[in-house]
């Protein structure tokens, strides 16, 4: 996996999953935490059973999380993998780049003994951080007396507090997302949420990178709660075809794919629905979406998303949103944030950074991702690499990076990431 892997799409990631072990990982509320838009990822260090220093997709997914979620139970020895991942979790935390939120199953945390016998050297440094992970959890009444979190409500039930501690977590970033304001404040006009009368499909177009699956899910963050059930799905090709199957089982609600079961049901059942459609590459994906939404009760709301404007016009979709190009103000603004951990760029880098956001297009991810690389560079260094981006200026942003990554800059990209991913 690149390491750049999810800086090029964006935020890829919203929190990470950790399991003490194979009872912990019983207790898995990833799927609730996405069909509220939000994007986890289930660590599997757990079944790391020799020392051995932690993976560079799990450092990825930890640096692109904003919670980490530790699910723990001392009804099975703990492994090495796990306790050596909870030390990089808590370094990210005392950092504060990452909230830490821990789920007891038990009344105590772990069972390390069986572990220390084996890595004695360790035993100390584990201890301590199992104290910590105790002391984090006195501050969340979520954490401890989950003798019944088994049952399907309760895993509800927290997987809604952990999305309310995210959005808390990730507010102040979302503030600061050039732009996003003002989209928020224009979509939310389209959407017409006060009125009950329609299923009201709105669209949203724009190129690649340029934030359109953002918006729609910090808008989808901000409004399901009103709503009776609300899905984001991220593959509505994948999705179609698996309601067409469920059609053909004559709607069998006992099947283990979540999702289909959720929007099947709330067709049935006449709910009203909150249903975003991301990736919608024609308008016969539009219409069906559409066709199928009619199904809902009025109130509802259909998001579709899509690169190409002539496939919600084709779709039938009158109430369109484009989102556009970062204005000057914006861009330079997000870039800085992303070079230098400030509003603004440092005097005597300015040109070089107006030029850099220039290069990108104005388009967020682009801006993202050159930001992160030139971050801690010297003048020479950016000169070399906004040259080098001048003369593939006519490609996309990720097709650039995946050039520079195959050339003689793979040794700056590492060390990049390096500075991303802290040993």
């Amino acid at each position: 996996m690149s390491s750049y892997s999810f800086l090029l799409a964006g935020r890829e990631l919203d929190v990470f999953l950790s399991f003490s072990g194979k009872k912990a990982l019983d207790i898995d509320f990833g799927y609730d935490l996405s069909r509220n838009g939000i994007k986890s990822f289930k660590s599997e260090s757990w079944k790391e059973k020799s020392f051995k220093p932690i993976d560079r997709q799990t450092l990825e997914a930890l640096s692109e999380s904003k919670v980490a979620v530790v699910m723990t139970s001392d009804e099975e020895a703990s492994s090495v993998g796990f306790l050596e991942e909870l030390l990089v979790i808590l370094e990210f935390q005392e950092k504060r780049s990452l909230t830490v939120i821990p789920i007891f199953l038990t009344k105590h945390p772990l069972d390390i003994e069986e572990v220390s016998q084996l890595f004695p050297e360790r035993a100390r440094i584990w201890r301590t951080v199992i104290a910590k992970l105790e002391n984090i959890a006195a501050q969340y009444s979520l954490s401890r007396n989950l003798a019944v979190i088994h049952g399907t409500h309760r895993i509800k039930q927290v997987a809604d507090d952990v999305r309310l501690m995210f959005l808390s977590c990730a507010s102040s970033d979302f503030k600061g997302l050039a732009g996003m304001d003002r989209h928020l404040k224009a979509f939310h006009e389209l959407l017409a949420l006060e009125s009950d009368k329609e299923v009201r499909t709105v669209g949203i177009w724009g190129c690649a990178g340029v934030g359109k699956t953002t918006l729609a899910r910090y808008c989808y963050a901000e409004i399901s709660v009103k709503f009776q059930t609300h899905l984001f799905l991220e593959s509505i090709q994948d999705m179609k075809q698996k309601l067409l199957e469920n059609i053909e089982l004559e709607e069998d609600l006992t099947s283990s794919d979540h999702e289909r079961n959720e929007i099947t049901e709330a067709r049935n059942k006449h709910r009203k629905v909150l249903l975003v459609a991301d990736g919608v590459n024609d308008s016969e994906q539009g219409k069906w979406v559409i066709e199928y939404a009619n199904w809902f009760a009025p109130g509802s709301r259909v998001i579709l998303i899509t690169q190409d404007k002539s496939v919600l016009e084709e779709s039938g979709v009158t109430h369109v949103y484009e989102v556009g190009s970062l204005r000057y103000d914006e861009a330079l603004q997000l870039f800085s944030r992303f070079a230098f951990k400030q509003p603004y760029p440092p005097p005597d880098f300015e040109r070089l950074s107006v030029r850099a956001v220039q290069l990108a297009g104005f388009l967020p991810m682009a801006i993202r991702l050159f930001g992160s690389f030139l971050t801690g560079r010297g003048k020479e260094e950016w000169e070399a690499t906004l040259l080098k981006l001048n003369t593939k200026q006519s490609k996309e942003a990720v097709e650039v990076w995946k050039i520079m990554e195959a050339s003689e800059d793979e040794q700056i990209v590492e060390a990049s990431s390096q500075r991303l991913n802290p040993q």
